[in-house]
């Protein structure tokens, strides 16, 4: 910050009327016009105007001294056309010369005192409280401004977050966040408490509503997506399972549904359905998967069954030694009582292929000697 306030120029604040500026370049007038401007220009894009920012801004773009600005602005308070702020709350001139005294670099803000009609606050107020915001009860209107401006800019960092997730992962809602972030954009582009007061009233009828989207859709992307992750992968898995799935009238509806929800562009309001249904099809999923696994588990017992068999025959008609026709059979046999710890049909599969090959090729080099 390349302002810093001097002790002497802080001693030196007349509080009351603006006093009289001898020795300028520009007039009064054009002071006056000067230093509300900037101050006008911080309170539109951030809400609050800071005291050391200003001083450096109005300096840059004329000779006023610092100590001169610093005092009029100290007039501007006193003509209620300002009001001083420190963390949060409003404070008189004179608190404001103290903590400046105590700490020059002290972080003392300016707002533009400018209010909307008590019945306009009012009725924010009400809205707010239905939205069951904290600060609806605050009655200055300048702390209820900056609170709300709080959690606009909130909502709208949040859910530009969410929307790029949202468009990286093909994940639902984008068409809404697309719309909350025009809503909050808009409410944001003034940040003077006047102004921002004035567009909470002329929302008062959406703003509910667009709370309460807000929150699904933060739910969703902070709670939810681990489950609709879990839900995406499923739903191919369940398809290979469609025919059996049909068979049973619970699990085929369940399914029905589920397709429609993943599908949806907005299914925030069903998500907690969504987790029901999936159960009842998850639960009939898998005892379908146990049974195929079983099967699969039978059908490679059959097959080295038949191998046994074949290679058993065969090698009785050779002349061989007994342990020699132990090493290639008894694979086999030891095989079959493995498939039933493994759980992945793959694996049972590639276990069985991969110890009938591996019989396959002693017999077939025994053959050759």
């Amino acid at each position: 910050m390349e302002t810093s306030l001097k002790k002497k120029w802080i001693k030196a604040i007349v509080l009351g009327p603006r006093q009289i500026l001898f020795g300028l370049e520009m007039d009064d007038a054009r002071c006056t016009d000067l230093v509300l401007s900037c101050i006008a220009e911080q309170c539109t894009m951030h809400g609050q105007a800071n005291l050391f920012d200003i001083i450096t801004a109005v300096s840059r773009r004329n000779s006023l001294p610092e100590s001169e600005i610093l005092q009029m602005i100290f007039g501007f308070v006193h003509e209620l056309k300002l009001c001083f702020y420190f963390e949060g709350r409003q404070i008189p001139a004179l608190e404001a010369k103290q903590k400046l005294l105590d700490s020059p670099d002290t972080d003392v803000r300016l707002v533009l005192n400018k209010k909307v009609p008590a019945a306009a606050f009012s009725a924010v107020q009400q809205t707010f409280q239905l939205m069951e915001m904290p600060f609806a009860d605050c009655e200055d209107q300048h702390g209820f401004a900056f609170a709300a401006l709080h959690m606009f800019a909130q909502w709208h960092y949040d859910v530009k977050t969410f929307y790029s997730r949202a468009v990286t992962g093909s994940y639902p809602g984008r068409d809404e966040m697309a719309r909350l972030l025009a809503f909050t954009g808009r409410l944001l582009q003034n940040q003077t408490a006047h102004a921002v007061l004035n567009d909470c009233f002329n929302q008062k009828n959406h703003l509910p509503a667009m709370a309460r989207k807000f929150q699904k859709i933060r739910t969703f992307y902070t709670k939810d997506i681990s489950f609709w992750d879990q839900l995406a992968q499923a739903m191919p898995q369940f398809g290979e399972n469609l025919p059996h799935i049909k068979k049973n009238p619970e699990a085929a509806a369940a399914y029905s549904q589920l397709a429609g929800i993943i599908c949806s562009p907005y299914p925030f309001d069903r998500i907690q359905t969504a987790r029901e249904l999936f159960h009842t099809v998850n639960t009939y999923h898998q005892q379908i998967e146990f049974q195929k696994l079983q099967d699969c588990r039978q059908q490679a017992k059959d097959r080295i069954d038949g191998v046994i068999t074949k290679l058993t025959a065969d090698l009785a008609t050779l002349n061989i030694d007994p342990d020699l026709r132990n090493r290639i059979l008894l694979p086999l046999r030891q095989t079959q009582k493995k498939f039933t710890s493994l759980a992945d049909i793959r694996q049972v599969n590639r276990l069985c292929r991969d110890t009938i090959d591996l019989a396959m090729d002693q017999f077939e080099e025994l053959m050759e000697t």
